[in-house]
Formats: C-alpha cells, sequence, structure tokens
C-alpha cells in the first residue's frame, strides 16, 4: 500500500483528534460522573462509534456516487474546499468582534454508563461539521484505487488515532483525578468564563486562507 497515502491519512487523523469539545467533556466525565471509569468508556466507545459509522457511510456513499458518475470525485473535491471557504469565513468574521466564549460543557443528570453511549454519538454528530480532515480523508481514499474492505479498515485505523488523544486525557484524568483535581477543574468551568477578544490579524489570516481554499476549489481542481 503507498506509504503517501497513510502518512497522509495518519496526518488529517492527527488533526481530526485535536478536539477540545470532546476532550472537554471527558474531563467532565472524569470530575462529576459517579461511575466515572464506566461512564467515561461508555462516552468514549459512543464518540469513536458513531464517528466511525459517518467515516464509513460517506465512504461508502462516495464510492457508489463514483461508479454512476465518472467525474465525482472532482466535484467532491470542489465541494469540499468550497465548503471549507465558508467555514473559514465564518470563523474570520467572528474574530472581527469581541464575544463570550462558549458556555461550559455541564454533565446532565441522567448520564450513567448506558446513556453515555449516546451522549458520546450525539456529541461527536455535532462536531461533524468541523470535521474537515475526515472529508479531505474520504476523498483521498475515493481517488485512490483500493477496495471498499481496505477503505473502511484505513478509516478504522483513522478512527483510533482519532480517539487518542482524547483517551490519554480520560486515562491520564482517572489516574490523577486528585492531584490534578484544581487544575481540570478550572479547566473545565474556565471554559466558558471571559471574552474572545476581537482580532483583526487572526480575522485576516482565516479570510485568506478562505480565499485561498476557494481559489484551490475553482481554479486548480479539476
Amino acid at each position: 500500500m503507498d506509504f503517501g497515502l497513510l502518512a497522509s491519512l495518519a496526518g488529517l487523523a492527527v488533526l481530526d483528534s485535536l478536539n477540545t469539545s470532546t476532550m472537554l467533556a471527558v474531563v467532565v466525565v472524569v470530575l462529576t460522573a459517579r461511575r466515572p471509569a464506566a461512564t467515561g468508556w461508555a462516552y468514549l466507545a459512543g464518540a469513536v462509534l458513531a464517528f466511525y459509522l459517518v467515516a464509513a457511510g460517506l465512504l461508502l456513499g462516495a464510492s457508489a456516487a463514483e461508479d454512476a458518475l465518472a467525474d465525482f470525485s472532482m466535484w467532491a473535491r470542489r465541494a469540499i474546499f468550497a465548503v471549507l471557504a465558508l467555514f473559514l469565513v465564518r470563523l474570520g468574521w467572528r474574530r472581527l468582534r469581541t464575544r463570550p466564549k462558549r458556555p461550559a460543557v455541564r454533565l446532565p443528570s441522567w448520564v450513567n454508563p448506558w446513556s453515555a453511549v449516546g451522549l458520546g454519538a450525539l456529541t461527536t454528530a455535532l462536531d461533524l461539521p468541523s470535521a474537515f480532515p475526515l472529508f479531505f480523508a474520504v476523498s483521498r481514499l475515493v481517488d485512490v484505487p483500493i477496495g471498499t474492505a481496505q477503505g473502511l479498515a484505513l478509516l478504522a485505523g483513522y478512527a483510533v488515532v482519532y480517539a487518542l488523544p482524547t483517551l490519554g486525557v480520560f486515562v491520564v484524568g482517572l489516574r490523577l483525578k486528585d492531584r490534578m483535581r484544581d487544575r481540570l477543574e478550572q479547566f473545565a468551568s474556565g471554559y466558558g468564563k471571559g471574552e474572545v477578544a476581537a482580532s483583526r490579524p487572526i480575522a485576516a489570516l482565516y479570510l485568506a486562507a478562505a480565499a485561498a481554499s476557494a481559489a484551490i476549489a475553482v481554479f486548480v481542481i479539476g
């Protein structure tokens, strides 16, 4: 199998794994769940399983469409870069004004080792619109001459890499909860306090990246 393909998928998976909202939810589970270990493992299982099922669905759907439309992969890549450009424009626009931080994640009272599976799947589904590395990875798999089984296996490895940082936070949190409680609580509660200051330089970077992404969609891909 092409080493370049594996390296590109690994890099995209690492980018996808840097998901602070999922890590934050795991910290909240460790600090507040009645059975933090069982609840945390269930949450992670639901999150990773949902991520993999969505990735597999994207791959199977893209492969089926490619059989029907010879130029599907070109339009798929254009659509990905176009959506990425819109997302970056939105981020740039938000950085032009000061705004309060997002509210901190709180663990609902009904969360337990059984319901945590669904909660993990739900939070993953809510984060998927920003999972652009996954869309790039699926587009890459559609372009290469490999079988469906190989593609699904590669996506399973992708999901494992995606889960590793959150898994690390969870395991360390469980083992060092008493020693690190103050820091963990500061991370969990401080997430929603204060404001995000406006920044024109950062906004300009986002907008420049959006322009580059749009240019790739229009002029490069074809």
